[in-house]
């Protein structure tokens, strides 16, 4: 999986691991939509039992190349299996052709930076939150950039009507909150990029007992990962429940992954989950603020700053 997001981030394209039927769905309508061609993995039986979907967008006007999973799949193994498939819980590992992913991606070339290389450039960390990247980690050779960021799947436009008075609500009811910064804040994508970042490393001044861990980018952690340390992107619930968090603050998360992290979240905790997104609102979490930015992020810290002062806790 790491290789083929990898090639996917060179040459521009947009890599999307697909958790649900729905998502399926929704990705090959907006395939369509957008002139988009996909070229994904799946096993025969999949595309046997689900072929009506293919064929539809077909019709809607996605074209797409689908290449085969080797190994023992869910539906060789039972019902039982494939419902635990369903439901995200499928154990087996299987394996992933790269030759030919490799063939087919290199008929379109990668994309050149700047400088004329033909290698993405990896940005520096944001200078104010440096210090939060483990000894350990080695940036991959290509990263998501907020490009990528483009395919909002939830329902809302991406105005960025959300709650604020709920979400510091939430925020500041939490005994231990837990703040996960993703990718688009932990890099120096922009002069934006590096305001939020600074203001988001002030939080804790504000929100006593607030634990902040870093996932700089989407690929699964190797066997040195420590859950106190840093966040697991296919298991984000494992640094929640070591922490016992009864809060996450999500942000800097890409929008089309960050319903992934929400759901997984709650199916596997008790936490609250709240959501800091730079394009939509997200439904599913417990309080949502889409169109996030540092000028939100101020509001919503002067918030928190008024409503934990000691004079409005003694008016309640």
């Amino acid at each position: 999986m790491g290789e083929l997001y990898r090639m996917a981030h060179e040459r521009g394209m947009i890599p999307i691991t697909i958790t649900s039927f729905e998502m399926l769905r929704d990705t090959l309508r907006w395939c369509a939509e957008k002139g988009y061609t996909y070229i994904g993995h799946c096993c025969y039986e999949f595309f046997e039992k689900r072929y009506e979907i293919f064929s539809k967008a077909r019709e809607w006007g996605a074209g797409g190349v689908l290449l085969d999973i080797l190994g023992t799949t869910c539906y060789s193994l039972g019902v039982e299996e494939e419902e635990k498939a369903y439901h995200g819980e499928f154990q087996v590992e299987l394996d992933l052709p790269l030759d030919d992913a490799q063939k087919v991606l290199s008929l379109k070339e990668k994309e050149s930076s700047p400088s004329g290389q033909r290698e993405q450039e990896i940005p520096e960390p944001v200078p104010a939150l440096r210090d939060l990247f483990p000894p350990h980690y080695v940036p991959p050779k290509a990263l998501p950039t907020p490009s990528e960021d483009r395919i909002p799947f939830t329902k809302v436009d991406g105005s960025g009507q959300g709650d604020e008075g709920k979400v510091a609500e939430l925020i500041l009811r939490a005994g231990r909150p837990l703040l996960l910064i993703g990718p688009l804040f932990l890099w120096r994508w922009s002069e934006e990029a590096e305001k939020t970042a600074a203001l988001l490393r002030r939080l804790p001044e504000i929100l006593s007992g607030l634990k902040v861990l870093p996932l700089p980018d989407y690929r699964p952690r190797s066997g040195r990962f420590d859950p106190a340390k840093e966040v697991d992107p296919p298991n984000p619930h494992i640094s929640v429940k070591q922490g016992k968090h009864d809060l996450v603050i999500i942000t800097g998360v890409h929008c089309y992954r960050m319903d992934f992290f929400v759901r997984t979240i709650k199916k596997h905790t008790e936490s609250t989950v709240v959501v800091l997104c730079t394009l939509a609102d997200h439904p599913e979490a417990d309080a949502s603020l889409g169109g996030f930015n540092h000028r939100k992020l101020k509001k919503l810290m002067e918030k928190l700053r008024t409503e934990s002062s000691p004079c409005k806790s003694e008016k309640r």
